[in-house]
């Protein structure tokens, strides 16, 4: 995870990304694994990202959108 937030923030690299956004697995690994690599959620609940997706309250909602910002990262 080091190494892709490195390369889009490389003075070499002209993708011009600031934001690194991942879906996910709703289960408490991956979810401890971006969490502690600095991701946050997208949605501040469960229940906000079911209504933005369209899911009933009493569905499960099988992933998580999580986003890590580069600009965190920048030197300037």
């Amino acid at each position: 995870m080091d190494f892709i937030k490195s390369w889009f923030i490389d003075s070499n690299n002209k993708t011009g990304c600031r934001f690194v956004v991942v879906d996910a697995y709703n289960e408490k690994s991956p979810i401890s694994y971006y969490l502690k690599n600095g991701f946050e959620f997208l949605f501040s609940s469960e229940e906000q990202e079911k209504q933005y997706t369209g899911l009933a309250t009493d569905d499960n909602l099988p992933t998580r959108l999580m986003f890590f910002d580069l600009i965190r990262l920048s030197t300037v």
